[in-house]
């Protein structure tokens, strides 16, 4: 037992149960924003400097794939962040298995692990191999079981706590095509479009088994959580990366892209949709994509925040996130829709001393 799991489960685990209740009450706020509610903003505040965070130590990237109690800590640490602040935020935690993990279901490929970042698959597919894959052919990884059994203890873990458990990293299809290939994909669009298409059979067939897998153990009633902030409605419960998408033309979005990603959103219902950098033609086609209910940038600073939240508001869609050069405040007012919704969901970070005064102006900037 890592020495840490003993003021874990006597001390921080009892006094996290006490709080509870108001995850309960944040995450209901957050379902009447996404369904709709008027005059309701939620904010999802993060304190920085929490004692109980710095009595827990760090684990590298690749400490904490060796171990289901490093995974947790790990997690645990960073859920702490929202777990003690008083704003609108619903703590999470996951099996934190990198971007690969899902393809490792295929091939028998795996990931490479490293101490200062997120795992990686540096071996691939070739179009060959592609080819003489089927559906059928998908077969649970070592990796895959050992994050299914990381998220189960830090279930077990957390029970009473209010701190949720959300799905592995799910990637989108073009996204988990080009992890498969490598960037031998970028080739393939052009020169052998049908092993494209095989690619993002298996990729949807490999999201849709990770997934139901991951929902089986987090068993959601109402919500489900997403990254340590965030719930969204069981009925449309996923978030899906398109951070290869930028790099795609708009002709290959629509005919490669559009098509899988709605499939795997409709098999569950719906989502929202996270990318990095920029790409007009993914900023045209993104918002319209079928049962999706928002959209995040890993990139915000590329785009012009009113021109995003008025169309997102167009279409009775919501932004996630912040973006920089305004306050919370700012971003809530911005994205006041004319019958009186607020289309985002804002994160902010403050000190514990700070959390007040800046809930406070929050709910002025909406009065």
């Amino acid at each position: 037992m890592l020495p840490e799991m003993r003021y874990i489960e006597q001390e921080l685990l009892p006094m996290l149960r006490e709080r509870a209740a108001k995850h309960e009450k944040s995450a209901r706020k957050q379902l009447s924003q996404w369904k709709g509610e008027k005059g309701v903003c939620s904010l999802l505040l993060h304190v920085t400097d929490a004692p109980e965070i710095q009595k827990l130590p760090v684990y590298n990237n690749e400490e904490i794939h060796y171990g289901v109690e490093k995974m947790f800590v790990s997690q645990l640490r960073a859920a702490l962040t929202s777990a003690l602040a008083d704003g609108d935020a619903v703590p999470s935690v996951r099996a934190n298995v990198g971007c690969g993990a899902l393809c490792t279901l295929f091939g028998g490929l795996k990931q490479t692990f490293f101490a200062d970042k997120m795992p990686w698959l540096l071996e691939h597919m070739t179009a060959d191999e592609i080819m003489e894959t089927t559906v059928l052919d998908l077969k649970e990884s070592d990796e895959f079981k050992l994050g299914l059994e990381q998220m189960q203890y830090m279930k077990e873990m957390l029970k009473g706590t209010g701190i949720g458990l959300f799905p592995m990293d799910l990637q989108g299809p073009i996204d988990m095509a080009h992890l498969f290939l490598g960037d031998e994909f970028f080739y393939l669009l052009y020169d052998d479009p049908e092993v494209v298409y095989r690619a993002l059979e298996l990729s949807v067939a490999a999201g849709i088994y990770a997934m139901e897998k991951c929902f089986q153990i987090i068993d959601p009633k109402e919500w489900v959580c997403h990254y340590n902030e965030l719930i969204l409605p069981i009925e449309t419960p996923l978030k899906i990366s398109e951070d290869t998408s930028t790099l795609l033309c708009g002709e290959h979005l629509e005919k490669y892209m559009k098509p899988y990603t709605e499939r795997l959103l409709t098999y569950f219902g719906g989502g929202y949709i996270h990318y990095c950098g920029d790409n007009k033609h993914l900023l045209t086609i993104a918002p319209r994509i079928e049962n999706g209910i928002g959209m995040n940038f890993g990139n915000p600073e590329r785009h012009d925040a009113a021109q995003v939240l008025s169309e997102l508001g167009s279409l009775g869609r919501c932004y996630y996130g912040r973006f920089p050069g305004m306050t919370a405040c700012e971003q809530a007012r911005l994205a006041r829709q004319e019958n009186g919704w607020y289309n985002t969901f804002v994160t902010e970070h403050c000190r514990m001393d700070e959390q007040q005064r800046v809930i406070d102006e929050f709910n002025g900037a909406l009065a």
